[in-house]
């Protein structure tokens, strides 16, 4: 039984199976929401205490060199950024629509490997850059024009801040007790949330008071234990193996939006972009 648990097949299934919980349910719980800043203090707090109470099940270890604190409360800043903006992203757009817009988030990381880290120029790399983006400008592109709204331009800032706290706290997670470090994650941009929007507590109580608790705890969870999941495939398998298997991620969650939400204008297009994402991932792993 451990040795499965502790298998890369088993962690990024259990992701997957996650991702489509987390990312249907999230639509559901934001679109009935009336304050997307307390909504969103309200599922990282559980978010973050659902991956807490696995901590003591793995060994305490923290890292030693203050300037990895430093990065890492950089890091959580820009998760906050993505992660507030994601609550009234998810609010107004589709999910498949909202699941081929985060895939920019891939296009930043090779743009931020470039200009800051001088990584090496391969063409592989940016072609599968292009392509992501080539799926983007093909499915907001409608009769001639770009059908773009200010949550598309919300999106691109979520997807730079998240690049840019994957690129400033990449593999931390590997100097402490992973659940500890992902619960730390989920649980101080609330922290910050609150202060930088003035929310007050019975704002927050009275959200939660409205919305559906049963799916709010279940998406809440769903999100925490899927960066778990997530992050513990690569401590056992290659990243050129995970990657493109985690991007079919997006393709899964635009099905089931058509089987539960019913989103099914430009079906076909979408399915199209989706498979786009995807080769453009796995070009941008495989160079």
């Amino acid at each position: 039984m451990i040795q499965i648990f502790n298998s890369w097949q088993f962690n990024i299934f259990a992701a997957l199976v996650l991702s489509l919980g987390f990312n249907q349910g999230y639509k559901l719980v934001a679109g009935k929401s009336s304050d997307d800043g307390a909504l969103t203090i309200i599922l990282q707090l559980i978010a973050g205490l659902s991956v807490l109470v696995l901590a003591p099940l793995f060994k305490f270890t923290f890292a030693r060199e203050p300037k990895v604190y430093l990065l890492f409360l950089l890091a959580v800043c820009f998760y906050t950024i993505n992660d507030r903006l994601q609550t009234t992203i998810r609010k107004h757009l589709e999910v498949s629509v909202v699941m081929i817009l985060s895939q920019l988030f891939n296009v930043f990381v090779v743009v931020i490997g470039l200009l800051i880290f001088r990584e090496p120029l391969v063409w592989l790399r940016l072609l599968g850059a292009g392509l992501i983006l080539g799926a983007n400008v093909y499915l907001f592109y409608q009769r001639g024009q770009f059908d773009f709204n200010r949550y598309f331009v919300f999106a691109i800032i979520a997807n730079l801040a998240l690049a840019i706290a994957v690129s400033t706290d990449i593999g931390l997670s590997r100097l402490f007790n992973l659940p500890l470090y992902i619960a730390v994650t989920l649980i101080f941009p609330p922290v910050l949330i609150k202060l930088s929007e003035r929310i007050p507590l019975k704002d927050i109580w009275q959200e939660y008071q409205r919305a559906n608790k049963k799916w709010l705890c279940f998406t809440a969870v769903s999100w925490g234990l899927m960066i778990f999941f997530f992050l513990r495939a690569f401590l056992f398998g290659p990243i050129t193996l995970l990657v493109p298997l985690w991007s079919t991620s997006v393709l899964l969650n635009v099905l089931v939006a058509f089987l539960w939400f019913r989103e099914r204008d430009e079906l076909r297009k979408k399915i199209i972009a989706a498979l786009m994402v995807m080769g453009g991932i796995y070009l941008t792993i495989a160079s």
